[in-house]
This record gives structure tokens, C-alpha cells and sequence, in this order.
């Protein structure tokens, strides 16, 4: 399958989408810094891909300042509202059809945007918003991903009756290079860019997503919408051969892609040879990700609520312990670690030096052992955007709406996510992510950067729930231990294993070889076709050692990259 692959001495965007990526690069071209092309290609994919993200979503975003060499993170995850009754548990789909309008937290991209937008960009919000008003008022071809998409999921897109006036007209969904316009939307995004966050979290707007959302026994108020803040961190940090590892924080996956490079971080596996074909090479893969993703599901959660021990599982110390586990027999299930004695002095000195994540203060939850929980579904949903400006600021950034098109639930030409189904029920753990009021619920978005002597080397993150950390990993990887080119690297194959049983999802390309001795240690092999999107959907900037950015898109998607 062909690669979009780009060049450019300066600027360099990644997305999901053509027309998204040319907002983003018309923005570096007026002047603008790596967030105002970031923002202006988010805004544009809510109204190219809202199956994936929009207004009503969550998302996150990690940056970096190589001038001032310093890092930040902000986390905008729809969160819950006041009432500590407001989230779910996990909802089967079979289910959804009672518990859409439930399913939805409070929307944070719309606050996460422009809060990094005011404190890093330099162009106005209106210039920023216009590619996106633009798209939704004048229109669009869908394109074969988003038509198929929307045929598979009819039984949300007709839940609402203006969703399905515009997406199923006549009874019959959108077909491939049919023109879709959204002027609901293009009239809510001009409320933002004129008024601010308060277009989009008080007055008219507002109200009628609260009304929507109350109708189905939501108990989200206006008060909570007008509430809502984005959370503004530190990044998490690690530390990966030469590389500073810069990701995302609790309650959000960055523990896990540190983690698992750190269990890496070790071995010569180059001169083992590919993981697709080395069985040696393989097995080692295949064992970090499932202890890390052991890990991060039996400690992660929102970590202003209870103690998160995110700096010790990203310690390498912790995976100095748990590495014993690589290359031996291979359990039925995999159970956590404990990070907690390696939770305060974890940093690295590089991470101190950043004042990267700290230690959490707040005490360690008590909980019995159990089985770990694991994700197991076939999501796709989700995107991610990869800028490197000229000057070398950089910004990688994660957008979702949880389910594809979140809760189905429409108003003002916006989807609402269905975020608040993302807790863990009240005997279950982590502790950290019981559903409780203005809680975050956690999930796999991490979107990563990674630092060679305070430059940017690599800037990655994807969609595909639980598959994102081993995407990105599968990218630093093949990039900087193995020296492929980021257009090579991002076709190789990708592996995903489960915690709570021994299968191993494996993507087409793989050699019988290196499968049958996983088979051997004990690990079950589930197949899936080559460049199946399943396995995430990458949007990546490599900058090499001549300072050139090299933008690439995955092929399992329909995204590009171009460049200043």
C-alpha cells in the first residue's frame, strides 16, 4: 500500500486527512507556531473525520520549546461532571441504545485547543478556525474510509434525526466522493472563534447539548460545562538509549510506551534482526508489551483523585524487575507489578532536569489483588496529528471521541463523546479510575515525543485504542534502533497482545518462523490481514541528522503528511 511521505527543510505536519494537514501547513506558511498548525488541523478534522474527533471530544497534547528547552503537557479527556453517579461502567454495544445520552462526559477539545492555542500561538483564533469553518460551510468529498464508516454505522448515525438527515439522506448513507456539507457546525465553530470557550461551554450551545443530554437522563448541568478546565502538566518523561521520552501523563498511556521501551532498552535488537522475522526479536517484543500494558492497567487512573504511581512504572528501575519476566514461560494471564518503591526517586536526571511528571503525593489506594482487565475490542477510532515547526517546537496531539461518533448523540452539528463509559466499576481496579465527580476516566491515548540533546528527534502518537503505545512503539523502533526510513518503518508489521490470556494479535507479514516460536513458549496467534487498521493508524515526524523534517502517514488509514 502506498506511504505519504514528505520532505522539508522546515515546517512538517502528519495527520488524518489532506485537506486537514493543508489547514495546518497554510498556518506555518502565515507565520504560526507548531500549535497554531496543530489547532487548525484539529479543527478541520472535526469536520472531516467526526467519527474520530470534534467539538464535542477530548483529547491531549504534548509539547516541546527547544528555544527555552522546556516541556508541557496538557490534558483536555471529556471528564465527569459534579455528580459522582455521572459515569458508567464499561457498555457492551449491544446495550448502547439505552445508555447513549449516559455515555457522554463533558467535552474538552474545544477548551484544550484554545487553551494551548493562547499560550503558545501567535496567530489569532479566528485565522486558525477559518480553514475549518470553511470546510464546514462550503463542504467536502467523503472519502472511502469515511463511507465506510459511516455504512457500518448506521445505528448511530440515525439515532438522531439531524445526524441522519446529513449523513443518511434519503434513507441511504454517504457514499464515497458524495459532497458533504455541515452548516450546523460551520455556525458553532464561528461561535467559537468569535466568542471563545465561552461560544462553546455557556449560552445557546451549551444549552442545547445540556438539554439533549439531560432528555436521556444525563445529570450534566450547564454549571459543569461552564467548570470544565483543561489540565496542565508537566509531560511524563523516560529515558530510552540517548532519547528523552516525553508522554503523556495519567490518566492517560504514556506509562506504557515509556515502560515498554524501557524494558527494551537493553537488548542489542538489531543484531537479533527484525521482529517480523526473528523469532528472538519477536518473542522480546511481544513479552514488553504485555507486561507494560499488565501495568498500566492495574495502576492508571485520574491522578488528582488518589495516588498514581506513573513516575515509578516509567522508572527504570521498575523495569529492571520486571525484564525478569521477558523470555520465560508465558502465564495464561499477566499479572502487575508493583511500582510503588521505585515511585519517588524514578526520574532520571535528564527528567528532573525538564521538571518532567513528579511523584504523586497523595497515599497509595488500598486494593486486593485480581485479575487484570484488559481491552480486547476492535476499535479504530480516535486520531492523531505529528507538527515540527522550522524552528523545532513541536507538538504531538491525540483527539477521540471515544466510540466512532462517541455517543451518537447530535446537536448543533456536534457529536458528544461517550466518554463517561470509561470507568472502572466500584469493586474493580484501578482504584484511581472508579467513577467519582470531575473525575477523568483514563485512556490509551499518548501522544509522544522524543529528544536527542534537547533537539526533537521523533514525534509519533495514533489512534486504535489499546493498540496505540505498541504502534508507537513499533515506530521508535524501527526508526532509531533499526535505522529505517519513517516511510519503511511505519508498513512493518505490528503485534498486540493480550493481558488476560496468552493470544498474540499479529498483523500479516510476519515470518512462520518467528510465530511458531511464540507458539512454542505457549502464546496463542490470532491473524489479521496486512496494514489492518486495527493495529492503529501512525502519524509521525522523524527530524534526521541533517535537521530535515520527514513527515509520514500510515497506510492502514487515509492520512498525509506535507511540508512548509
Amino acid at each position: 500500500m502506498p506511504v505519504q511521505r514528505s520532505v522539508s527543510d522546515g515546517g512538517m505536519v502528519a495527520a488524518a486527512h489532506p485537506r486537514a494537514v493543508a489547514a495546518g501547513t497554510k498556518m506555518l506558511e502565515a507565520g504560526g507556531t507548531a500549535v497554531d498548525a496543530a489547532v487548525a488541523t484539529a479543527f478541520a478534522l472535526h469536520v472531516l473525520e467526526p467519527m474520530m474527533s470534534g467539538p464535542g471530544g477530548g483529547g491531549s497534547m504534548t509539547l516541546w520549546d527547544p528555544e527555552t528547552k522546556t516541556a508541557n503537557f496538557v490534558d483536555f479527556y471529556a471528564s465527569a461532571g459534579a455528580d459522582p453517579d455521572h459515569g458508567l461502567n464499561a457498555v457492551p454495544d449491544s446495550v448502547l441504545s439505552q445508555n447513549r445520552e449516559r455515555m457522554a462526559a463533558v467535552p474538552g477539545s474545544v477548551a484544550g485547543l484554545l487553551s494551548a492555542h493562547a499560550k503558545y500561538g501567535e496567530l489569532s483564533r479566528e485565522r486558525v478556525m477559518a480553514p475549518a469553518i470553511r470546510l464546514a460551510r462550503e463542504g467536502f468529498p467523503v472519502h472511502t474510509l469515511f463511507a465506510r464508516i459511516i455504512d457500518d454505522y448506521g445505528h448511530r448515525l440515525t439515532y438522531d434525526e439531524d445526524a441522519a438527515a446529513i449523513f443518511y439522506p434519503d434513507g441511504e448513507p454517504l457514499q464515497a466522493g458524495d459532497h458533504l456539507e455541515r452548516p450546523k457546525l460551520a455556525r458553532t465553530l464561528t461561535r467559537v472563534a468569535e466568542e471563545g470557550r465561552e461560544g462553546f461551554y455557556e449560552g445557546p450551545v451549551a444549552r442545547a447539548l445540556v438539554n439533549q443530554l439531560q432528555a436521556g437522563g444525563n445529570p450534566l448541568t450547564m454549571d459543569d460545562f461552564a467548570a470544565f478546565e483543561p489540565r496542565w502538566r508537566k509531560p511524563l518523561c523516560g529515558s530510552y538509549g540517548p532519547y528523552t521520552v516525553l508522554s503523556a501523563t495519567p490518566s492517560l498511556n504514556g506509562a506504557e510506551v515509556i515502560e515498554t521501551l524501557n524494558l527494551l532498552d537493553p537488548y542489542d535488537l538489531p543484531a537479533m534482526g527484525f521482529p517480523s522475522r526473528a523469532p528472538k526479536a519477536l518473542g522480546r517484543v511481544v513479552d514488553a508489551i504485555r507486561i507494560a500494558r499488565a501495568d498500566r492497567l492495574r495502576w492508571i487512573g485520574d491522578p488528582d483523585e488518589t495516588g498514581v504511581p506513573a513516575v515509578g512504572l516509567a522508572s527504570s528501575a521498575f523495569a529492571e524487575e520486571r525484564r525478569a519476566l521477558i523470555g520465560g514461560p508465558v502465564p495464561d494471564s499477566m499479572a502487575a507489578g508493583n511500582p510503588w518503591p521505585m515511585e519517588q526517586n524514578g526520574r532520571s536526571e535528564d527528567c528532573e532536569a525538564l521538571n518532567s511528571f513528579p511523584p504523586t503525593d497523595l497515599p497509595r489506594p488500598k486494593t486486593k489483588a485480581q485479575k487484570t482487565d484488559t481491552t480486547t475490542g476492535l476499535g479504530s477510532h480516535t486520531t492523531h496529528i505529528s507538527v515540527v515547526d522550522a524552528e523545532g517546537r513541536a507538538v504531538s496531539l491525540t483527539e477521540t471521541m471515544g466510540l466512532y461518533f462517541g455517543s451518537a448523540v447530535y446537536e448543533n452539528g456536534v457529536f458528544l463523546n461517550s466518554g463517561a463509559m470509561n470507568f472502572t466499576g466500584p469493586d474493580e481496579r484501578p482504584v484511581a479510575n472508579r467513577r467519582a465527580g470531575r473525575r477523568t476516566p483514563r485512556s490509551s491515548t499518548a501522544p509522544t515525543l522524543l529528544l536527542e540533546d534537547n533537539d526533537v528527534r521523533l514525534v509519533a502518537g495514533s489512534p486504535g485504542s489499546g493498540r496505540i503505545p505498541p504502534a508507537i512503539v513499533h515506530m521508535v523502533l524501527y526508526t532509531l534502533n533499526y535505522g529505517l526510513d519513517p516511510a519503511t518503518a511505519v508498513q512493518m508489521p505490528r503485534v498486540y497482545p493480550m493481558v488476560d490470556t496468552s493470544v498474540v494479535r499479529v498483523e500479516g507479514g510476519v515470518a512462520a518462523p518467528a510465530l511458531a516460536r511464540l507458539r512454542e513458549r505457549g502464546y496463542a496467534i490470532e491473524s489479521y490481514p496486512p496494514f489492518d487498521m486495527y493495529f492503529g493508524g501512525v502519524h509521525m515526524v522523524y527530524v534526521d541528522e541533517d535537521g530535515r523534517r520527514i513527515g509520514v502517514a500510515d497506510p492502514r488509514r487515509y492520512g498525509t503528511a506535507a511540508g512548509q
